[in-house]
């Protein structure tokens, strides 16, 4: 069995994540007319767990929504 690691982020055209206060205000600004999720749905189903850091996993749940992940 072969195992294999993937990684689906977004980044900045100069490689960053998040801007100098750790924010990711920066992703809203992106025209997505659409509404389009850039294949992270069918990413998603070729994966069997999730990993992140401790300052993302704190961001997602400032978010005020349901948990958005189901792995």
């Amino acid at each position: 069995m072969s195992l294999k690691n993937s990684v689906f982020i977004a980044t900045s055209l100069d490689g960053y994540i998040a801007d100098k206060n750790g924010g990711i205000d920066w992703l809203h600004s992106i025209p997505n007319p659409d509404n389009d999720d850039l294949g992270y749905v069918e990413f998603n189903k070729e994966i069997d767990a999730l990993v992140m850091g401790r300052t993302t996993f704190e961001t997602v749940l400032g978010f005020d929504v349901d948990w958005p992940y189901n792995k």
